[in-house]
C-alpha cells in the first residue's frame, strides 16, 4: 500500500507539472505567448572553473525570461544541432526548432579578469571582468527564417581589491558562497541584459 501511494504521488506530480507547462503557454486572458528555444549557450572561451559558463548563463537567462511572464520558453531545451547558428543558412533552424515561433542562439566570446591600470598601488589587484555574448535571435514563423535581432552584448564588473579573494574552485554554481560573489553578480547583470533583448524583440516581432 505504500508503494501504491507513492507511485500515485508521483503520477499527480507529473500531471501538475504539465498542467503548469501547459498554463504558462497563455496568458490570462487565454491569448497564447509568444514560444522560443534558447539554445544552449555555446562558449569559445578558455576561462576555466569547475563549472559550465554556458549552462549557468544560459538558466539564468531563461529564468529571467520565465519569470517576466510574457514569454513562453521550454524549461529545458535541446541543442543537437551541428550547424552553425551565425552563419548565412538558417534553413535548417526550421527542422530542429519546429515547434516554436523563435529561437535564440547565445554564444560567450568573451570571458576574462583583466587587471585595472588606474593605480600601481591600492588598485594593483583590482581587476574587471570582462565579458561579451554574441546574440542571435531568429523568426521561424515565415516561410524562411528570419534574423529579428543580432548584435554583440557587453558587461564589465568592477572587483576591487580583496584581502580573502573569491576562490571558486570553492564557491561553485549552484552553492550559497557563489551567490554573493563577484563573478555571480557580474553574471546575473549580463543575463538580464540578454533576457531584456530577448523579450523585446520576440514581442515587437510578435506584434507585427
Amino acid at each position: 500500500m505504500r508503494y501504491l501511494s507513492v507511485i500515485l504521488i508521483g503520477l499527480a506530480a507529473i500531471g501538475c507539472n504539465r498542467t503548469n507547462d501547459q498554463t504558462s503557454r497563455f496568458h490570462e486572458d487565454g491569448r497564447a505567448k509568444p514560444s522560443v528555444a534558447i539554445a544552449t549557450m555555446l562558449d569559445t572561451t578558455s576561462f576555466d572553473v569547475p563549472w559550465s559558463l554556458s549552462e549557468e548563463l544560459t538558466a539564468g537567462v531563461m529564468n529571467l525570461i520565465k519569470k517576466n511572464g510574457q514569454i513562453y520558453v521550454h524549461t529545458q531545451e535541446e541543442s543537437p544541432f551541428t550547424e552553425n547558428p551565425f552563419g548565412t543558412d538558417l534553413s535548417w533552424m526550421k527542422r530542429e526548432f519546429n515547434s516554436e515561433e523563435f529561437v535564440a542562439f547565445l554564444e560567450l566570446v568573451e570571458h576574462e579578469f583583466i587587471p585595472t591600470q588606474s593605480s600601481q598601488e591600492a588598485q594593483d589587484t583590482s581587476n574587471n571582468l570582462i565579458m561579451a555574448v554574441r546574440l542571435r535571435v531568429i523568426d521561424l514563423r515565415p516561410t524562411s527564417p528570419k534574423v529579428v535581432l543580432q548584435e554583440l552584448v557587453k558587461e564589465s564588473y568592477f572587483v576591487p581589491k580583496s584581502l580573502i579573494p573569491t576562490d571558486y574552485s570553492y564557491a561553485v554554481w549552484g552553492t550559497q558562497d557563489y551567490t554573493t560573489s563577484p563573478m555571480h553578480i557580474a553574471h546575473t547583470g549580463l543575463a538580464k541584459q540578454i533576457a531584456s533583448r530577448i523579450s523585446d524583440y520576440v514581442l515587437l516581432a510578435k506584434s507585427r
